[in-house]
């Protein structure tokens, strides 16, 4: 895994954050197919994201710049963010 920020920073998981809520990618857990996937759609560390449904199930609704995502809920709980 890697990350950008140092090991004191509270992090979590993308698929814990409530709607209307903004986290920072900080990493991810996952290998090197499923990192380069992420990357190809915008979602590496440094990122903010906006979550915009999470229903706590199923896939979640994610907004990253001027566009919107739909995030599965195990992909959700491989993303590191602050």
């Amino acid at each position: 895994m890697y990350e950008i920020l140092n090991k004191t920073s509270a992090k979590t998981r993308l698929a814990m954050i409530h709607p209307g809520e903004k986290a920072l990618i900080v990493g991810m857990d996952a290998g090197r197919t499923m990192k380069a996937r992420l990357e190809s759609i915008g979602m590496i560390p440094g990122t903010e994201i906006h979550i915009v449904q999470n229903m706590g199930r199923g896939p979640m609704l994610v907004s990253i710049g001027e566009g919107r995502l739909t995030v599965g809920r195990g992909i959700a709980e491989k993303i590191v963010v602050v």
